[in-house]
């Protein structure tokens, strides 16, 4: 069997009286407004923003479909050819997508009962006969079976270009590279050699993605390796990483929250994604903003601090521990000062203005950190540790790093946690 649209479908030669082409061009624009707004409702995969790649090829799909429709029908169209190249590319993406072609076939339908629906409506309005509305349906589903019929077209020929081993390879591949104890360097090579002759880069950068996000994967160019079915979702970029890389990467994760990892040598790159899916967790919980392509560059420190959040928070309750006994809202006071006075070693009136309080006050609790701490506040090594503790603390939103379990959830007395 050959990949023709003419064994799938008849010919769409019917004809409408002018007037009925006429009532089908005013209704056109609104139509099209209503069959996008449908297919996102009905086929959730294709809701995305308007100016996202997926957008813009829905609402061009549908112009174009819906028109060539009406063009048809009415006796005055340049032929068909346009939209089967249509149809034929939105199969061909859809392989690339790694989709069957279930959604697209799904959003066909839905376009025919939209159209169906206001076409009956305006014929019963303007009063057009029968007959006419009888063959502008079947007309319809011809052509809705033609437009199938191209797409399938375009995603077989997709399939075929696509050599699925070599897939399959790079996604071992990257696995490899990414993997911990590194792998050796004959494994590397001899998969990157069975990969389609994937040339090992100097260097190369990570990117993780949070698991489900949406990732157009027809804009990622040809030699990034992806691996987008694991349960941590991640890709690799080889060679330097320029303004290029970045624009493609911008295309295809434009909707995904998603971290861009540091540039570092090939062997070394299992670090890249270990920090990018730490930081994509971070993002997650809200230390940092989150959104596509959050770059580990300018996060390092937060990466350090936050590496071990249970430790972070250990040393912050040892090093205050003199507070514990405090009520939490004067500890929460003296702390903030604390915070103030070690991080940034400003003035009373400085830490005054920062706090938003009295200078007098800034000095009374300075006075009372005195008392309780001693002399701990006078050796450089404590007051360095203060310092890492109580700004990972910071980052993790925790106001009062010296509370007791029981006062940072006061449940657990309840449930029995010692």
């Amino acid at each position: 069997m050959t990949d023709t649209l003419d064994q799938f479908s008849g010919p769409l030669d019917i004809r409408v009286s002018r007037r009925l082409a006429g009532l089908m061009r005013e209704e056109l624009p609104a139509a099209i407004d209503e069959v996008d707004a449908e297919i996102r409702r009905t086929v959730p995969e294709y809701d995305r923003p308007a100016d996202s790649a997926y957008g813009r090829i829905l609402r061009v799909g549908v112009e174009q479909l819906l028109t060539a429709f009406v063009d048809q029908v009415a006796g005055d169209g340049p032929g068909l050819a346009e939209r089967d190249e249509t149809c034929r590319a939105l199969g061909h993406f859809e392989a690339i997508e790694g989709r069957s072609l279930d959604l697209l076939q799904a959003a066909y339908r839905t376009a025919f009962h939209v159209c169906y629906r206001r076409t009956a409506a305006v014929a019963e309005r303007e009063g057009v006969p029968g007959g006419q509305l009888t063959g502008l349906v079947e007309a319809m589903i011809v052509y809705m079976d033609e437009a199938v019929a191209a797409s399938r077209v375009g995603h077989r020929e997709a399939l075929k270009h696509a050599d699925l081993h070599h897939r399959e390879v790079r996604r071992e591949l990257l696995r490899t590279l990414l993997q911990q104890p590194p792998a050796s360097a004959e494994a590397v090579e001899e998969l990157a050699r069975d990969a389609a002759w994937w040339p090992l880069p100097e260097v190369a950068t990570a990117v993780a993605v949070a698991p489900g996000a949406p990732v157009t994967r027809s804009a990622l160019d040809g030699d990034v390796l992806v691996d987008l079915d694991d349960g941590e979702p991640r890709l690799l970029v080889p060679g330097p990483f320029t303004p290029a890389r970045a624009a493609m990467l911008g295309a295809a994760l434009e909707e995904a929250d998603s971290v861009l990892g540091l540039t570092l040598p090939l062997g070394r790159v299992a670090h890249s994604l270990r920090w990018a899916t730490r930081l994509l967790a971070l993002a997650r919980e809200g230390v940092v903003p989150s959104g596509p392509l959050i770059p580990c560059e300018e996060h390092l420190t937060t990466l350090w601090l936050l590496s071990d959040t249970v430790l972070a928070d250990e040393m912050a309750r040892r090093h205050l521990a003199p507070l514990a006994d405090l009520t939490a809202g004067h500890r929460r006071k003296l702390t903030a000062t604390l915070t103030e006075w070690v991080t940034t070693r400003g003035t009373a009136v400085d830490i005054a203005e920062s706090l938003r309080v009295h200078p007098q006050t800034v000095r009374y609790r300075l006075r009372q950190l005195d008392h309780y701490l001693g002399d701990s506040l006078g050796d450089p090594k404590t007051r360095f540790a203060l310092d890492v503790t109580l700004r990972a603390a910071a980052l993790m939103h925790d106001d009062d790093p010296s509370a007791t379990r029981a006062e940072r959830d006061p449940g657990s007395r309840k449930r029995g946690t010692k």
